[in-house]
């Protein structure tokens, strides 16, 4: 059971319709990498987002130059030359040099490399998954942060109950489909252990959250282990206290190899419509999304692949 085809939010969905907008509302966004170049991902075309950029292939053709870029791809209207990037210092500008291409996995994208200098020192391009430095727009947009919590934090003590009691219930669905190894009795007692947690907000404040419960058989020496329940889920804390927007949980193997990790980029508002953006990885794949955190739900809007082996 991979976190990949059961995550979060069961993502699932399909590549969007190809679009131009020329609406003076659109906008695009990409993720910054380590070495410079963006990979564009989503486009709001002023009524709804889309994903007209290329998917990575195992074969592709990168234009020569931005006015060899198909119109179509860009999804505003005009090429894109200046990007505003979110990064930990701040924002800036960047200017695209040119059409490039990356390995991510097993598949190729195609980017745009920009004059973006990191402070860090740009690993080899062949570390998966390759490390990014943020969140780029064109035309510039707001871009607001996601709290990186402390797994320890004091707020994400009192969110325990209810991260527990939403993690049983979503493993009694694994049961069910697939069996577990371990009793219901044995394990919905164990407290899990948050290994990750980000937050947005104050009034309400949303907070996305990773999980963990190993287990071992009985007669088992206690380094041993037989799998490990790993939960994703969303959260809400607000006047009526707090409460689980989604929940999902897979049963891995030890070695954890189907896990993917949040890595969040950023929250972008459209009117009243709150959007969560950020990159899922794990060792051998990566996708990037933009979600729609509601009310009582979160909606997955784009997911595109990065790549995957």
């Amino acid at each position: 059971m991979s976190r990949r085809t059961a995550g979060a939010l069961a993502i699932g969905v399909g590549s969007a319709v190809i679009a131009t907008a020329d609406s003076p509302r659109a906008f695009a966004v990409g993720v910054l990498r380590r070495d410079g170049i963006v990979l564009p991902f989503a486009v709001f075309d002023g009524k709804r987002w889309t994903a007209p950029w290329p998917a990575p292939a195992g074969d592709l053709t990168v234009p020569i130059d931005l006015r060899a870029v198909p119109r179509r791809w860009w999804g505003v209207g005009a090429p894109l030359e200046r990007w505003e990037l979110d990064v930990a210092r701040g924002t800036q500008t960047a200017r695209v040099v040119q059409p490039d291409w990356v390995d991510v996995h097993c598949a190729r994208y195609i980017g745009l490399r920009t004059d973006y200098q990191s402070p860090a020192p740009a690993p080899p391009r062949s570390e998966q998954p390759y490390p990014k430095d943020g969140l780029a727009t064109a035309p510039p947009r707001d871009v607001e942060r996601i709290e990186v919590l402390r797994p320890d934090a004091a707020e994400l003590r009192a969110l325990l109950p209810v991260v527990q009691a939403s993690f049983n219930d979503a493993e009694r669905g694994v049961e069910r489909r697939y069996g577990h190894p371990i009793t219901r009795r044995a394990r919905e007692g164990v407290v899990p252990t948050i290994e990750a947690a980000y937050a947005y907000g104050d009034a309400p404040r949303i907070y996305y959250i990773e999980a963990t419960r190993p287990y071992r058989r009985l007669g088992q020496a206690s380094g041993d282990c037989t799998g490990i329940g790993s939960g994703t889920g969303w959260f809400v804390r607000d006047g009526d206290g707090a409460r689980a927007l989604t929940m999902a949980v897979d049963l891995l193997n030890c070695d954890r190899q189907a896990a993917s990790y949040m890595l969040p980029l950023g929250v972008i508002r459209v009117d009243d419509r709150l959007y969560w953006l950020a990159q899922f990885s794990g060792w051998d794949h990566e996708r990037y999304v933009v979600l729609e955190v509601k009310k009582k739900s979160v909606e997955v809007v784009v997911n595109r692949w990065g790549g995957a082996c």
